[in-house]
C-alpha cells in the first residue's frame, strides 16, 4: 500500500512539474489569420498646418544633410541589433535631438522620392514623380539655389545615378523623374559645385554606349568646364586648390561596390574637404551638402535585409564621421533623416515563445522582391545651430523652413561666390 501511495505522490508531481515546465516554456499555440487589407478614404483638403519655428539666435554657418533613402525607424533598429546587440551605441544614438517627420505627397499618402526631396528642398508639397516643381507643375525655390544666391557652396552626393530622384529634387526642375536625358542637362546646367554619384550613361550619347537619345556628350562638356573625376583613384588622388568645379561619375548607373568605385564614404568625406576649402579660399558664405545612402531603399525594394545591412553599415559610417566633424565645431548644423520607408520591414519574434531568444526574426510587409514604400512616418536626428527645430512630429515640408531659419537666409544679402582659378 505504501508502495502504490509513494508510486502516487511522484506520478503527481512529475505531472505538477510537467505543467509548470510547459506554463513557461512550451510554445504558444495561436492561430495566425490570413494577413487582411482594408481600404480607406483620404481627405487630402485641409491644409498643412503649418509648425511654428522656434528662432534661432547662433546661425548655421554650414549645413550636411544625410539622407537614407527608404530608412524608416525599423531599418535604424534592425541594423543596431544586427550590428552589435539591442544594447550596442549606433551613432543614431548620439544624437541629443531627434523627431518623427510626416512624408505624404501633394495628394497620395505614400510618397516617391521625387516628391518628398522636393518638400524637403522647397518647403512644397507636390505630386509623385515631380522634381522640384509645385502640383501645378511651377518651378518652385530649391535650398540650393538660395543659398547659391547667398555665396554658399553646395554639393550633393549618392549611391545611386546622380540623376536619381534625391539629388535631382535637390537641384533641378522636371515634371517627372524618369526624363533622365533632360534631368542629366539640367544637372549639368545647374550652378552646385560638387556632384558625385553614379549615372555615366545619362551623360553620353547611345553612339558611345550611353543612353542618350538626343546624342548629345554631356561628359565632353563637363570635361571642358570642371574637374572631372571617374574612379576612386582619381578622387583619392585629387589635389586641387578650390579652384573649379567638380563632377563625379564613378558608374555607368548606380554605383555597385566594385574596388575601382569610392563608396559613400570616400565621396563625403571628399566633398566635406573640398566644400570647406572652396569657401576658405574663394571668401564664400558657408557650405550646404546634401549626400544620400541611395540604395538602403533599392535593398528595401528586393527585401533583401543582408543587402540592406550594408548600405546601412556604410551610412552609418558617414553619419558617425559627419557627426564627430560637427561635435568639434560649433557652426554647423547637421540633419539625419529618410525621405520614406521601404518594404515594411518588422521585427518579429523568431519562435512564439514564453523563454528568452537570441536571435531576430526580420520579415517584410509589401510584396516578395517588389516591396514599396509604406505611408509610416520616418525619423529625424539633429545637431547644432537650430537642431531644435527638427524635434517632435514635424511635416517633411518644415524641414525647410527649419534650415532657413537655421541659416538665417533671410538677414543675408545676395553675394556671389566665385571660384578663382
Amino acid at each position: 500500500m505504501n508502495q502504490i501511495i509513494k508510486y502516487l505522490l511522484v506520478a503527481i508531481i512529475s505531472i505538477a512539474l510537467t505543467i509548470l515546465y510547459l506554463d513557461q516554456y512550451a510554445p504558444i499555440i495561436v492561430e495566425v489569420p490570413e494577413k487582411t487589407s482594408q481600404r480607406m478614404s483620404i481627405d487630402f483638403s485641409k491644409e498643412i498646418e503649418r509648425r511654428r519655428v522656434q528662432k534661432i539666435e547662433k546661425k548655421a554657418k554650414n549645413v550636411i544633410v544625410l539622407i537614407g533613402d527608404g530608412m524608416g525607424i525599423n531599418q535604424v533598429t534592425a541594423y543596431k541589433i544586427a550590428k552589435g546587440g539591442p544594447n550596442y551605441t549606433t551613432a543614431f544614438d548620439k544624437f541629443p535631438f531627434s523627431g518623427l517627420v510626416k512624408v505624404h505627397s501633394f495628394d497620395n499618402i505614400i510618397t516617391d522620392s521625387a516628391a518628398s526631396a522636393t518638400a524637403l528642398s522647397s518647403g512644397v508639397k507636390t505630386k509623385n514623380r515631380y522634381l522640384g516643381v509645385d502640383s501645378n507643375g511651377d518651378d518652385v525655390d530649391l535650398i540650393t539655389e538660395i543659398l547659391l544666391q547667398k555665396g554658399f557652396i553646395t554639393g550633393l552626393v549618392a549611391t545611386s545615378e546622380i540623376t536619381h530622384a534625391t539629388p535631382a529634387g535637390f537641384a533641378i526642375h522636371n515634371i517627372s523623374r524618369y526624363n533622365t536625358d533632360e534631368i542629366a542637362k539640367s544637372m549639368y546646367e545647374s550652378k552646385n559645385h560638387i556632384l558625385m554619384g553614379g549615372g555615366k550613361d545619362f551623360f553620353m550619347p547611345e553612339s558611345e554606349g550611353g543612353q542618350r537619345e538626343d546624342e548629345i556628350n554631356l561628359v565632353d562638356l563637363i570635361k571642358n568646364r570642371d574637374t572631372y573625376l571617374d574612379s576612386k583613384e582619381a578622387l583619392v588622388s585629387f589635389d586641387g586648390k578650390g579652384s573649379k568645379r567638380i563632377f563625379g561619375l564613378f558608374a555607368k548607373e548606380g554605383l555597385i561596390r566594385s574596388e575601382d568605385e569610392p563608396s559613400l564614404l570616400d565621396m563625403f568625406k571628399f566633398t566635406l574637404d573640398q566644400s570647406k576649402m572652396m569657401a576658405e579660399r574663394n571668401g564664400c558664405s558657408g557650405f550646404f551638402i546634401m549626400a544620400e545612402g541611395s540604395q538602403i531603399d533599392w535593398a528595401g525594394h528586393e527585401n533583401d535585409f543582408d543587402y540592406q545591412y550594408e548600405e546601412m553599415d556604410e551610412f552609418h559610417d558617414v553619419v558617425g564621421h559627419a557627426l564627430e566633424y560637427v561635435k568639434s565645431r560649433d557652426d554647423t548644423l547637421l540633419i539625419v533623416l529618410s525621405d520614406h520607408e521601404t518594404g515594411g520591414l518588422l521585427i518579429e519574434m523568431d519562435e512564439l515563445r514564453r523563454k528568452p531568444s537570441n536571435s531576430m526574426l526580420l520579415s517584410w510587409n509589401t510584396a516578395l522582391e517588389e516591396g514599396t514604400h509604406t505611408g509610416t512616418m520616418i525619423p529625424a536626428f539633429s545637431y547644432g545651430p537650430g537642431a531644435i527645430n527638427f524635434t517632435g512630429v514635424i511635416d517633411n515640408t518644415d524641414v525647410f523652413f527649419s534650415l532657413k531659419e537655421a541659416i538665417g537666409i533671410n538677414e543675408l544679402a545676395d553675394k556671389e561666390c566665385k571660384l578663382n582659378d
